[in-house]
């Protein structure tokens, strides 16, 4: 089934419930649709209904259940209106695939001595130690320690980014056939894969970008979008930009702030709440982002120890 013109539209969107309808209505206009997703054997009886929804979620572990359950009858109605689905995600494939390996009783040098393999193991490696060390930073060192950890840590996750969106704008270039429109499913901290797709299509076909949350943070904010600080300081380092030392402490103190206060849980939209997720997180940022650093750091200490919901009160967030 061809829809118009060839195309790629980069779908920058999160785990949601509140982005499925608008996905849905840009995914009704392309012929293919790839998903975030390593490939996984029962995919594809899932959309064909030989096995349950919440039974493929169940063997998947996903993350968010609530989400994922409305994302996946989407897809499986697409399917059945001829779309052709992909899941299309090979750094994640391959980390899998390592992961098979140790569970089989492999070892390090076994990865290592497979080339695809290894740069994602050296990537994983690098991520895992950065994270211990921030880890460990954050249960007794400074707070300036503290911070310079999240900085490492940012900076080895965003050379891990830059790779698994290489990798993933050269998988989605090879499906694409010259005559369908294509949609892919990307996380919206992966700015470099629209940047590698542009590089690898250019001449071929137009590449356009949609901001999947950006009616709702207008309607909130007024803006198209915003990025709490975590993001902000890893898309600075996946773009390469030149160091800017205050900038990046900046928004690594502010960062420990804002995941303080940052509802990690599921919520459903309402009526009167309709996208309670980016509300939440706006209002948290438009009071992280004017804290300087010395005002994260006392903060910070009166508060890192805290559950969400003492600290909350405690500002009156």
């Amino acid at each position: 089934m061809k829809t118009g013109n060839p195309s790629v539209t980069i779908g920058f969107t999160s785990h949601r419930i509140e982005t499925i309808a608008i996905a849905k209505q840009s995914m009704e206009e392309h012929d293919i649709i790839v998903t975030e997703e390593a490939p996984t054997p029962r995919f594809t009886d899932m959309l064909n209904k030989k096995i349950p929804i919440a039974e493929y979620i169940r063997e998947e572990y996903l993350e968010f259940p609530k989400f994922s359950w409305r994302y996946y009858r989407l897809l499986r109605q697409l399917h059945y209106k001829g779309k052709q689905i992909l899941q299309i995600e090979p750094y994640m494939e391959r980390l899998f695939l390592i992961y098979e390996m140790f569970s089989d009783g492999k070892k390090p040098s076994d990865v290592l001595d497979i080339p695809v393999l290894k740069e994602v193991y050296t990537a994983e490696k690098k991520v895992t130690a950065a994270l211990l060390d921030f880890y460990e930073h954050s249960l007794k060192s400074s707070f300036q320690e503290i911070v310079r950890a999240v900085m490492r840590f940012a900076g080895v996750d965003a050379e891990r980014f830059r790779l698994r969106d290489m990798m993933r704008a050269g998988a989605i270039a090879k499906v694409f056939t010259g005559d369908k429109k294509v949609y892919v499913e990307a996380g919206g901290i992966h700015v470099f894969l629209e940047r590698e797709l542009r590089q690898k299509l250019r001449g071929i076909t137009d590449v356009k970008a949609l901001f999947l949350l950006e009616p709702f943070i207008r309607k909130i904010s007024g803006k198209k979008e915003f990025l709490p600080p975590g993001d902000l300081l890893t898309i600075h380092y996946i773009l390469d930009k030149r160091k800017n030392e205050h900038f990046e402490t900046l928004q690594a103190s502010r960062s420990l702030i804002y995941i303080i206060f940052l509802n990690k849980e599921e919520m459903i939209p309402s009526k009167t709440i309709e996208a309670p997720h980016i509300e939440d997180e706006i209002k948290i940022n438009e009071f992280v982002s004017r804290l300087t650093v010395q005002q994260c750091e006392e903060l910070y200490g009166k508060i890192h120890l805290q559950k969400r919901e003492d600290a909350l009160k405690a500002l009156r967030i």
